[in-house]
């Protein structure tokens, strides 16, 4: 097989070289790993000199796009692992392969790169090895500790990896006040110069160079380990970004703790020219492994919108109902009714106000000691709206704390089964220290053996664990239309800047569906019942412009009936076989295109400022299609829930001419003729 891949090589002229160029046992020497289009290579350096640590290169088209970094980790017992380090061997590999999801923005992956896997010696005697990929939408590298007499047990500080950016690129980042969050906070766009110092900033962190030229630091595979983040430097390389590791609770200066062979997450660089790419990029996923055997196909986990009656406040203060009411399950009914009706497989049950099990807590987000997710309180009539969906065809979804689920895992989920409930939202995570990410997996697994899917809020960002468990439908992870409900944060260029940032780690569960919008000068937060500012059309584009299999359908039924633009919402699809970047510029507005079967659908916001674009349909090839346009109805910010229809031909020769309002969007349903 090796062979094969170097006669592959040289028939088509890269030099092995080019893929590794080390001299064993040399004081200095270096590996260089090209991607296979040979615009990007990502370069490692030993100095030979017992003080410095080792050193990566990110080169772009024959320039360096990030500066010469230290990287590798900080042990407790002795300090940097690339320290005076030596590279003993290498050998390289090449993939050129692809694989099919079950659900994501694609049907199938190309997996596609270069490595070289490095073996090393530290100046302190530890061996480990780094791993260095290069892919054509990007590059990534991770550390591997063998297993060793000189270390039974391994405990890491942090790490010494910094990324360190050519020039003075602008910065879109999400700056976070402790590595305890949930991770719900606004983007800024600053130069890189002008990053705040002591600021934790999340991940992925996106750079946009003058030319238009783009990058995204990531992590992917986060499992048995700490969450990344990214700080200023002040130490090493003014300017750049060290790498941050969320610390284990009650003890600050150990993230990680276990045994060998140990394995890092990858630290990842999207690449692209124009940020618009990266949002193509599958790249996380391929760092991930496939979902294991042992667990089956995943059939079972089917996509499809979900209702979520939280948002509209109708069920909360029902706790108030007196104790023979019908009320409670009658409201059930009526939703689950809309949902069989409207194409939305799944319901969410969380409650009456108070958790829909038994705890005397009387808040959410606060389980008391005695709190039983194996235990519905009396009233909440659970058997009664499981049997019901099931008659109408709709899966039941349970909210549930973490930390109660903690306590009895597999009992719970083994009757959650068998009561016949399909998935759960497991809620106020918001922490990604070790004892969390292994929580989190421990989860995922037992989900899985169970047939439940997962949607997790009070979380962190995705790291493309998806494709090992294809149950994890979304995460949250972002500030959301949740907020509409108490502050003035969310606005129309936050779903801009998500679409540009988060999104790029994996699916966005954003809260989508509002269907009442104000104007700026009339919004004012409502837990109840409340508004969305931005257009009506700007609402539905977030059912495409997200990638999510199984996005909310939030509001209350009633405030779609006969509307405008909820036939769109029964219509799209939740998962994809293709997706295309159309136009766009980071902060300012978005037009994606993605493909279900043989029909396209676009999906286009802006932020508060007034937009005409012509969209070009390059992606419909030959073909002749009816477009079914949704844009706004008018371009005053007092109409936003205007919407005009339209029918029309369209070719790939000729733009698609949209206006959009302040905050607006469109969205558009391609069929062939």
């Amino acid at each position: 097989m090796i062979l094969r891949h170097i006669f592959f090589f040289l028939g088509i002229g890269i030099y092995i070289t080019s893929l590794t160029a080390l001299a064993v046992g040399d004081e200095s020497s270096q590996t260089i790993v090209e991607s296979p289009d040979g615009r990007s290579a990502i370069q490692l350096h030993a100095s030979g000199d017992a003080k410095k640590p080792l050193q990566y290169s990110i080169i772009r088209d024959g320039r360096p796009l990030f500066g010469p970094s230290p990287l590798g980790l900080v042990l407790k017992s002795s300090g940097p692992l690339s320290v005076g380090a030596k590279l003993d061997a290498v050998s390289q590999t090449h993939c050129d392969g692809s694989f099919s999801l079950p659900w994501g923005k694609t049907k199938s992956v190309i997996d596609l790169y270069n490595q070289a896997e490095v073996t090393i010696t530290s100046g302190n005697g530890i061996r480990w090895s780094l791993e260095l990929r290069a892919y054509n939408d990007g590059v990534a590298f991770r550390t591997i500790i063998p297993s060793q007499d000189a270390l039974s047990t391994i405990e890491i500080r942090g790490e010494a990896t910094e990324f360190a950016p050519a020039g003075n690129p602008t910065a879109h980042f999400m700056p976070l006040e402790s590595f305890t969050s949930s991770h719900e906070a606004l983007y800024q766009q600053k130069p890189l110069a002008e990053l705040p110092a002591e600021t934790l900033f999340d991940v992925p962190l996106l750079l946009v160079w003058p030319n238009g030229q783009a990058a995204a630091i990531a992590e992917a595979a986060l499992w048995n380990y700490a969450g990344l983040y990214l700080e200023k430097s002040v130490d090493e390389i003014p300017g750049a970004l060290s790498v941050r590791l969320s610390p284990l609770p009650d003890r600050e200066n150990l993230c990680v703790v276990g045994k060998a062979p140990l394995t890092s997450p990858w630290r990842v660089v999207q690449l692209g020219d124009h940020a618009g790419e990266l949002i193509e990029s599958n790249l996380l996923l391929c760092l991930n492994d496939p979902a294991s055997e042992e667990l089956g196909d995943f059939a079972w986990a089917l996509p499809g919108k979900t209702s979520f009656h939280w948002w509209a406040d109708e069920f909360e203060k029902d706790y108030q109902l007196p104790s023979d009411s019908t009320e409670y399950l009658e409201r059930h009914k009526h939703y689950i009714d809309f949902c069989a009706e409207n194409n939305i497989a799944y319901h969410a049950v969380s409650g009456n106000g108070l958790s829909w099990y038994v705890q005397s807590s009387t808040d959410y987000g606060k389980p008391s000691e005695d709190a039983d997710v194996r235990q519905p309180r009396p009233g909440m009539h659970l058997p009664e709206i499981l049997a019901y969906a099931k008659e109408r065809g709709v899966g039941i979804r349970l909210w549930v704390h973490w930390q109660p689920l903690s306590k009895n895992l597999e009992e719970a989920f083994t009757l959650y089964q068998n009561w016949g409930v399909q998935g759960l939202m497991v809620d106020f995570l918001d922490r990604d220290d070790q004892e969390m990410v292994d929580f989190t997996e421990q989860m995922m697994e037992s989900a899985a053996r169970h047939k439940l899917h997962i949607q997790i809020h009070g979380s962190t960002h995705y790291s493309g664990e998806q494709r090992t468990f294809p149950n994890l439908f979304n995460r949250e992870g972002v500030l959301n239309l949740e907020y509409v409900k108490w502050s003035d944060l969310w606005s129309p260029d936050h779903t801009v800047n998500v679409a540009y940032t988060r999104a790029l780690a994996g699916p966005v569960d954003y809260h989508s569906g509002g269907f009442h919008s104000v104007a700026r000068s009339e919004f004012e937060p409502q837990y109840s019942n409340p508004v969305v500012l931005g257009t009506r059309c700007h609402h539905l584009a977030t059912y495409v412009i997200f990638e999510n299999p199984m996005p909310m359908v939030a509001d209350k039924p009633s405030r779609y009936e006969g509307q405008a633009g909820f036939d769109f919402i029964v219509e799209v699809p939740t998962t994809w076989d293709e997706t295309r970047f159309v136009a766009g510029e980071p902060g300012e507005y978005l037009v994606l295109a993605r493909r279900s079967g043989d029909t396209w659908y676009l999906g286009g916001i802006t932020d508060w400022t007034s937009r005409k674009l012509e969209v070009a349909l390059d992606f419909l090839g030959d073909r002749t299609y009816e477009a079914h346009l949704y844009v706004d109805g008018s371009l005053k910010e007092n109409e936003p829930n205007a919407i005009t229809e339209k029918h029309l031909p369209v070719t790939s020769a000729t733009p698609l001419k949209v206006s959009l309002a302040p905050g607006g969007g469109f969205v558009a349903v391609l069929r062939p003729r």
